[in-house]
């Protein structure tokens, strides 16, 4: 039933209201191929308020039709929840798939509210609850700790294309027309989802935002924990302080190589920082002074460089120079002090998916795991997860259907290495014709000073997903992105990202704090 929460409400607003309550009573007979529908739900919701990214307020006065959906797969031993938000008035006939961030296939109103308020129809799905972000969920193996039959299959490709097929077919079931448009919008497993989603279903979306995609699980498992088993091998526990005196003095060598000194490091291929100048620096935390030591400088170089194996063989990539060890979200190279000591903190996500998937032991202590069982364990995963990286090179299927992808990373993610993402980028680019082939359907955007998803100290992209949109339905490529922030002057900030291989350059004349005053040059 519809609530009404104005004190004083028109006779045709009270038909507009009891005619929607009724579209979402009669939402059935759905058909999702190779998977059984439990239940429908539905509610009208008026009124609402839902969150939005920050700095931005929350959006208020919102009003749609909730329809919740449980399906399952047979024989899978799975229970998957899917929610669509459909706006009463203003639909731009368009619909919107939303990923999901750690364990969590979705996170719900955090991205549907902003969809619902820019007049999209809206979608979040549970994938079956493998976890909740950054805890696994224990409910979701057996006793012997193997994951149930189902559950993994919907977190890592199966429930996003669900949510795609019943998200649209209800959407078309309420406006009585098909949206003209379909879209993906994520970041982290988010971005993951939407880069599986092009290489799997390549006709789900016209266009899909993936940013800080998390596509090589394999490789990223170990990367994401290398940090903590660093700290822990080199018994070598830097405060967040001293890892931030590494952070500024990299900034104050390379800042000035894309031409103007505004506090981030445009071009890290040419920054030669290195880590052991600052050996012997006196440093003020705290209260107290550190002496920055031959240990913890090679504590920041091996975080890095990467996973190594004990000879030194590279594996995988490790965080870029600028990153921020923690902001925002928890960082890789986490730690925390307390009266004076300081600690390791793994990044959650990574230490349970060892426990879980690659022990089977969720009593398992990573603070443990030496550089020789860190060389073991990335092949175990590298090996066990060959099928389920989202890595797949092969994105000929997406590209001529039509589809459209803008993928944006930031330089100093501090959890997912933008290398790894480069490193798909060119896989694609050798199966596919080179960087100017692939442009054709997938640009990508290097974010110099952002960390996971956002946060940092640079401009982060402002409207990414206006960007695909522009792409797909008008054939605006995309050369650059439109990003912002304030610095910590106040002032705002104005600078365009540009589309890879290209890095900005300042014309050395213009207001650093204004796009206009740059140009895309080559660096990679």
């Amino acid at each position: 039933m519809a609530k009404i929460n104005n004190a004083f409400i028109t006779l045709a607003s009270i038909f507009a209201l009891a005619s929607a309550a009724q579209s979402c009573i009669t939402i059935n007979d759905l058909n999702v191929p190779g998977a059984e529908i439990l239940n429908i739900t539905s509610i009208l919701q008026t009124n609402v308020s839902a969150p939005a990214p920050p700095p931005d307020p929350a959006y208020t006065g919102i009003s749609f039709c909730d329809v919740t959906i449980v399906l399952t797969h047979p024989g899978g031993n799975d229970t998957v929840t899917v929610e669509i938000w459909l706006p009463t008035t203003g639909w731009n006939s368009r619909f919107q798939a939303t990923g999901g961030g750690g364990f969590s296939s979705g996170i719900g109103s955090a991205l549907l509210g902003p969809a619902v308020a820019q007049g999209y129809s809206a979608a979040s799905t549970d994938g079956g609850n493998l976890g909740f972000g950054f805890q696994i969920n224990p409910e979701a193996f057996d006793s012997d700790y193997n994951v149930i039959p189902g559950i993994f299959e919907d977190y890592i490709y199966r429930s996003v294309h669900d949510m795609a097929v019943v998200g649209k077919a209800v959407t078309e079931i309420y406006y009585g027309k098909a949206p003209s448009f379909s879209y993906w919008n994520g970041c982290s497993t988010g971005g993951r989802q939407g880069v599986n989603e092009a290489q799997m279903y390549p006709d789900d979306f016209n266009g899909i935002m993936a940013a800080a995609p998390v596509i090589n699980l394999g490789q990223d498992v170990i990367a994401f924990e290398w940090p903590y088993i660093v700290m822990n091998n080199e018994k070598t526990f830097p405060s967040q302080c001293v890892f931030n005196t590494f952070l500024n003095a990299s900034i104050a060598q390379c800042d000035g190589l894309d031409g103007v000194k505004d506090g981030l490091i445009s071009n890290i291929k040419d920054c030669d920082f290195d880590p052991y100048s600052l050996v012997g620096k006196q440093v003020e935390c705290d209260g107290t002074s550190n002496t920055i030591s031959h240990s913890v400088a090679t504590v920041y170089r091996k975080i890095l460089e990467g996973p190594r194996t004990p000879s030194g063989e590279q594996l995988w990539y490790g965080l870029e120079l600028g990153v921020r060890t923690n902001d925002l979200y928890t960082g890789d190279a986490n730690t925390a002090t307390s009266n004076g000591t300081t600690i390791a903190v793994p990044f959650p996500v990574t230490d349970e998916w060892i426990k879980y998937f690659l022990k089977l032991d969720p009593s398992y202590d990573t603070s443990t795991i030496t550089y020789a069982e860190s060389a073991e364990l990335f092949a175990q995963s590298v090996n066990d997860m060959v099928n389920s990286s989202s890595n797949n090179p092969d994105l000929s299927p997406f590209h001529k259907a039509g589809g459209k992808m803008i993928v944006w990373h930031g330089l100093s993610d501090n959890i997912a290495p933008p290398g790894g993402t480069l490193n798909y980028r060119h896989r694609v680019e050798s199966l596919m014709g080179g960087t100017g082939a692939v442009d054709d359907f997938w640009r990508l955007f290097f974010v110099p000073g952002i960390s996971h998803c956002g946060g940092g100290y640079g401009p982060v992209p402002t409207d990414p997903l206006a960007a695909i949109v522009a792409w797909v339905e008008n054939g605006t490529a995309p050369d650059t992105l439109a990003a912002q922030f304030t610095d910590p002057s106040g002032a705002v900030v104005n600078h365009d990202i540009c589309r890879y291989p290209l890095v900005s350059r300042h014309d050395g004349k213009g207001d650093p704090k204004v796009a206009s005053s740059y140009t895309c040059a080559e660096s990679f």
